[in-house]
């Protein structure tokens, strides 16, 4: 079987060896040690309920996505640190990685595949195939529609959308040349504290984490430069507000930029702006315009000969981009997809992301009851995670560093 990849789906594969490759990272801690034949057979089910993840990489003037003729799956014993940085070619040409350790369980996957939402779909399937729950029958047909190209529309306008102005510029934050490398920050709330204030200023996490940490950015920065703003992608879910299900990338970004004007408003009024542009972002007409001015802009890049060209081009803008797009990234996938019976296995959850664009990527997930929030950077000034927490006591909301560590991306290679 062959699949058509989506513009969504060609980027991280246009972007594949530059600065904006990005694999995110899941990795569940059970209360027993992983049985290594339980978890090879709990994948391979899971493969059936999946068909991407059933497959490896093709290219005939364009790439495409078509079912693996290797039914050998290799799965690594080995820890966080030390597991392979690289996968694809060593993985019989599966797009993703899957390592155990001890009690852990880990799964990193090219994003040509799925975006978060999908992946953590996928590994919800392989726990419960390892625990033993119960599983529907295999569907005779999936939700592969492409995310974008189905809702594409030039007709459709958008409305209310007000260009956000620009962030600090990345020379004035420094920060560590650390590779793939990254420090991971692993902190944790009681979701019902945090939702305690969301109720009560009638808005979301998401709408009080990124505003509460651009303020503490704003403390570490010069206070002589001339733009102080912190713009922050926000990674939105588009299949919610279409109504469409999809296992392919359905993902967009909006960006909303915190101002000097914003210091002087208290944390209700402020995410209540957030909330308020993210709520208008999230109406249909928006979200077709702007996945439709998204496929417009890169057809141009994924239509580009020789290939070889192509790559070529994205390691000289991916340097510029990064550098440039936004100061901070923000993923939210709400609690985790998993069954009642696999959730009363783990003890622990982690959601990664590396900073492909700007310096930090802040990747959060609930598990039973507690936001973990995994911040990943390489900045020079570590006191900015100091100056959130405070920030954030300051507001009511009791937040905890539970580790910290050295994390290195692994990158798909073919």
């Amino acid at each position: 079987m062959r699949y058509e990849l989506g513009n969504m789906d060609k980027y991280p594969l246009a972007v594949m060896e530059t600065v904006m490759e990005n694999a995110s990272f899941f990795k569940a801690s059970l209360d027993e040690d992983v049985d290594e034949q339980r978890l090879y057979q709990a994948i391979k089910i899971a493969l059936e309920y999946h068909p991407l993840f059933k497959c490896k990489l093709g290219y005939h003037k364009q790439y495409y996505l078509e079912d693996n003729d290797v039914d050998e799956l290799k799965i690594f014993n080995v820890d966080t640190y030390n597991r392979p940085k690289e996968f694809g070619k060593n993985t019989n040409g599966y797009l993703f990685q899957v390592c155990y350790f001890k009690n852990t369980i880990s799964l990193e996957w090219c994003h040509a595949i799925t975006d978060g939402r999908g992946a953590i779909r996928f590994l919800s399937t392989i726990l419960d195939a390892y625990f033993q729950v119960d599983l529907p029958e295999i569907p005779k047909e999936f939700p592969l529609k492409l995310g974008f190209e189905s809702i594409y529309d030039e007709s459709v306008k958008s409305f209310g959308q007000i260009k956000q102005p620009k962030g600090f510029k990345a020379k004035d934050l420094k920060v560590i040349k650390n590779g793939y490398k990254c420090t991971s920050h692993i902190l944790k709330v009681q979701t019902a504290d945090i939702m305690k204030v969301a109720k009560k200023f009638d808005t979301t996490p998401s709408a009080i984490v990124v505003p509460l940490f651009s303020r503490a950015i704003r403390e570490h920065l010069p206070k002589n430069i001339k733009n102080r703003n912190v713009s922050c992608g926000i990674v939105v879910d588009c299949r919610a507000p279409m109504k469409m299900d999809t296992m392919h990338n359905f993902i967009n970004t909006k960006v909303i930029t915190y101002q000097d004007k914003y210091d002087e408003f208290d944390l209700q009024k402020i995410s209540t702006i957030y909330r308020g542009i993210l709520d208008l972002y999230v109406q249909p007409e928006n979200i077709i315009s702007s996945c439709t001015e998204m496929k417009k802009s890169t057809d141009f890049l994924y239509n580009m000969r020789p290939r070889f060209f192509q790559k070529f081009l994205m390691k000289i803008v991916g340097k510029i981009v990064k550098r440039t797009m936004d100061n901070i990234g923000f993923t939210y996938l709400g609690r985790v997809p998993f069954s009642e019976k696999v959730k009363s296995h783990l003890i622990d959850f982690n959601f990664r992301s590396w900073p492909d664009i700007g310096d930090c990527v802040i990747a959060a997930v609930d598990l039973n009851g507690t936001l973990i929030i995994d911040i990943c950077e390489n900045y020079y000034d570590k006191g900015i995670i100091n100056s959130f927490i405070n920030i954030c006591k300051d507001n009511d909301i009791n937040i905890k560093v539970c580790e910290e560590n050295i994390f290195e991306q692994a990158n798909v290679r073919l």
